[in-house]
């Protein structure tokens, strides 16, 4: 669970990263290789998290959000 956390994390900073880099108003000033960079970054922190997202650990997920919602009520 800690290494899907943090690449939900990772997977956060890289969007940011990515989309401070296109705020650029100058296109002249965007750097591809910098955006490429980003973008693989953003997609193994996502493939880190669909293989630790097994249906075991997604169904643990909503039983724990069943049980969180019975004890509020």
């Amino acid at each position: 669970m800690d290494e899907l956390i943090k690449a939900v994390k990772e997977a956060s900073i890289s969007v940011a990263c990515l989309l401070d880099d296109i705020a650029v108003n100058n296109s002249e000033e965007l750097n591809l290789t910098e955006l490429q960079k980003d973008i693989e970054h953003l997609q193994d922190q996502i493939t880190i998290i669909e293989n630790e997202l097994d249906p075991f650990v997604v169904a643990e997920l909503e039983g724990m959000i069943k049980e969180n919602n019975q004890e509020e009520k």
